[in-house]
């Protein structure tokens, strides 16, 4: 068959929104294809490029979104649906790599590209790795459309970028085996598991938090937070902070991105009191998040940065992907650790996991039962 590939265009809004509804019955979490406001300004977007393809007759059969943040020469692709009469002709396929040769084409280049896959079925994950994605890491109960849905983690590295990573570290304890699995995927360099570091270690207690919901000025507190460089753990590609978390004095503020639909949630940066415990600060967020009905919460680590990890880890977030030279940094390219909460019943019977994504199912079940159950049933 026949098809015809381009990006969208504001005249293809109705058959994008039509596709999506009559694919997900109206349940799709990413407001991009359910708000008339945020499909408008995604097409007109320079960092968010919609992808269609197109019959003869003009008919739109299947649409893919790219997200593409220029500093790290980073993309996602997701969000890809074909309607049910036209799957099984590699149609997302297709769009992937119409995607990856425009933004090749028309962009500073492509080092890394990702993307995530469903795992109630095994078509997806096929499709990914026939086409050169490496499984990185598995997100248990991510997001919800009719049910609770756990994803894969993908991904793509052109241009030599893996060569570029800065290695001189030992991965933590609680990451070295998830690392494992991705070296072996990857074929990068082995690395030692770290015995000790730095530690740094904070008694202050954390003060009273309280929760702020005003979108432009959190915005514009953030942006001013960014500019003098006062904000940590700030790099989560394609998330807007739409929550802020802080105290009284403004000392202590945790930035984050809440997906009302689906109550999913991303930690987005913060600015720390360095007296403050970081695993008792990350304690009272998580309590203040799931109390507000949030129900999965996401941070990334730089992997290098082991006292950080060692503090997220105990106050419960589980390292539960790994992606080698994600951000570019003055030529450099740095590792980072995923790190997930899930508040949900961990439910994995309608998985249909491939390869690597078992093992690393398997690695996060094995990190949850250290982090809640502390080998009480091995004794």
């Amino acid at each position: 068959m026949n098809f015809h590939l381009r990006k969208s265009n504001l005249n293809d809004m109705a058959a994008i929104f039509q596709i999506y509804v009559s694919a997900y019955d109206g349940t799709y979490p990413d407001p991009t294809f359910t708000q008339v406001d945020k499909l408008e300004a995604a097409i007109k977007s320079t960092h968010k490029l919609i992808f269609v393809a197109e019959d003869n007759n003009q008919q739109i059969l299947g649409c893919i979104l790219f997200l593409y943040q220029e500093d790290s020469q980073l993309a996602k692709a997701g969000a890809a649906v074909v309607i049910p009469e036209y799957r099984g002709h590699n149609i997302t396929q297709m769009l992937i790599r119409y995607g990856i040769e425009y933004i090749q084409k028309h962009t500073d280049g492509l080092d890394v590209l990702y993307s995530t896959t469903r795992t109630v079925h095994k078509a997806a994950q096929i499709l990914t790795l026939k086409m050169g994605y490496k499984q990185l890491g598995i997100f248990p109960n991510v997001h919800k459309t009719k049910e609770y849905e756990t994803h894969a983690l993908v991904a793509m590295h052109f241009n030599n970028s893996l060569e570029r990573r800065y290695i001189d570290f030992e991965q933590h304890p609680c990451v070295a085996k998830l690392f494992d699995i991705v070296q072996k995927v990857e074929g990068i360099p082995a690395m030692a598991i770290a015995k000790d570091w730095d530690e740094k270690v904070y008694a202050g207690e954390v003060p009273v938090l309280e929760v702020i919901e005003a979108k432009e000025f959190i915005n514009y507190n953030y942006t001013k937070l960014q500019e003098s460089d006062s904000v940590d753990l700030a790099f989560f590609p394609f998330h807007t902070p739409n929550i802020l978390i802080t105290s009284a004095d403004q000392e202590l503020q945790v930035y984050a991105y809440v997906n009302e639909f689906d109550k999913h949630c991303v930690i987005t940066g913060c600015k720390i009191d360095r007296k403050v415990s970081f695993t008792s600060l990350f304690q009272s967020v998580t309590q203040i998040l799931r109390d507000r009905g949030i129900r999965y919460i996401e941070i990334i680590i730089r992997a290098n940065r082991l006292n950080i990890i060692d503090k997220i880890y105990k106050a419960k977030f589980l390292p539960c992907a790994y992606v080698p030279a994600f951000q570019n940094e003055n030529g450099t390219r740095y590792d980072y650790v995923v790190f997930s909460r899930s508040f949900e019943i961990l439910d994995f019977n309608h998985l249909e996991l491939t390869d690597e994504n078992e093992k690393y199912l398997q690695n996060y079940i094995e990190e949850w039962e250290k982090s809640f159950l502390g080998g009480y049933f091995k004794k």
